[in-house]
């Protein structure tokens, strides 16, 4: 990415918001084999018995459903919104975040339980990663050192045992290996293969996509993981965001998307840390509900952690029925400097191109960044 294509053209100068489409992929979701695609689709192997055209390499059951949601914020509340910005998961092979890239023979999917491994969808283990100096997530990389640590005893002399990361090509290898100092121990979860760059990683079925909207890519950089699209999972190095939505004046964000309690929850903490008013708009968003504590009353899942985080951070978590009744902007006056508030042009000065009405600031629209 580059600053230029970072910044507004024009000065920010009233409070604007912004709505944030979190991952809401074909990798996330399900797509139902009957004529209504927007159903919910849970296949045997997620427990269920529905059938599904077909199933997302990190599916969630409820994810195709929330599109319409999703599309109806644009189409019926689009005034909302000075910037409508789409992310999405676009993995290289062999991610750090993939089970398959340390456990078992390598092949998609080792070393998790759904394929006769002994690894959880979603377990932890702990990496070492290196603290960079420019404090941006591009600079950073994660390596699988520490083969003595608690979840590594149980694998020992088995073919998923633990095995040191040597790869000459991951800095974090070489560099937490001879100068520890210079790096931190993250949690790293286990994941599926998934949103592979030739894979699935595209847009859900029936998502609205116009070319209007920022489209940031995470997970481009093999050796890290970031579930928010503010940070990486230590909360240590930041993507371009932060930045980018200051230059463009944004002070509130609604968040939607997949999922509510992995993504979706570390992006709305991360924007609420950031010093955003931050939005969340539940039936908007899409869970995978891993379960914590079965004999708690209530059980604990990482949903109802997700909820208490968000809670505690002071963000509103709404409804879509609670947005629908918001009210579109007043009109900026004869003479006020104002950003025209409905991004569903892209204004250019090309023949037959729409413009900017006078006294508005076009908004940065149209752009594809990786955050990585």
């Amino acid at each position: 990415y580059s600053s230029a294509m970072l910044s507004l053209v024009g000065p920010a100068t009233t409070a604007k918001s912004a709505l944030i489409i979190v991952d809401t992929q074909k990798c996330f979701t399900n797509l139902p084999s009957s004529d209504d695609m927007f159903s919910v689709c849970t296949p045997p192997a997620l427990g269920g018995t529905d059938e599904c055209e077909r199933v997302g390499s990190l599916s969630v059951a409820k994810g195709q459903s929330i599109v319409p949601e999703i599309n109806k914020l644009r189409t019926e509340k689009g005034c909302l919104f000075d910037m409508i910005i789409r992310s999405r998961d676009f993995h290289p092979p062999g991610h750090v975040s993939f089970s398959s890239a340390h456990f078992g023979d390598g092949s998609p999917n080792s070393g998790l339980d759904f394929m006769g491994g002994p690894i959880s969808v979603g377990q932890a283990f702990d990496f070492s990663c290196v603290k960079a100096e420019s404090g941006l997530l591009k600079d950073s990389s994660c390596c699988f050192l520490d083969v003595e640590q608690e979840g590594c005893i149980p694998l020992k002399g088995t073919e998923y045992e633990c095995k040191v990361d040597d790869s000459p090509d991951n800095p974090a290898c070489s560099i937490c290996k001879d100068t520890p100092d210079e790096c931190m121990t993250m949690g790293q979860a286990m994941w599926t293969d998934h949103c592979l760059q030739d894979g699935d990683s595209t847009f859900a079925e029936g998502l609205l996509t116009p070319e209007t909207d920022v489209v940031l890519e995470k997970g481009i950089n093999k050796y890290i993981d970031a579930y928010s699209i503010f940070m990486d999972n230590m909360k240590t190095h930041k993507t371009p965001l932060h930045d980018m939505l200051l230059d463009n004046g944004i002070d509130k964000v609604y968040v939607t998307g997949i999922a509510t309690d992995f993504c979706v929850s570390w992006t709305a903490q991360d924007a609420a840390d950031l010093g955003f008013e931050v939005v969340m708009i539940e039936d908007a968003t899409a869970a995978i509900d891993i379960p914590i504590d079965t004999d708690a009353t209530p059980p604990v899942t990482t949903v109802s952690i997700a909820m208490d985080e968000m809670t505690a951070k002071g963000i509103s978590i709404v409804k879509m029925a609670d947005v629908m009744m918001e009210s579109c902007p007043t009109p900026c006056p004869d003479g006020c400097e104002s950003a025209h508030r409905s991004r569903k042009l892209l204004f250019g000065s090309q023949p037959g191109g729409m413009y900017c009405p006078p006294g508005c600031v076009p908004m940065m629209t149209g752009r594809r960044l990786r955050l990585d």
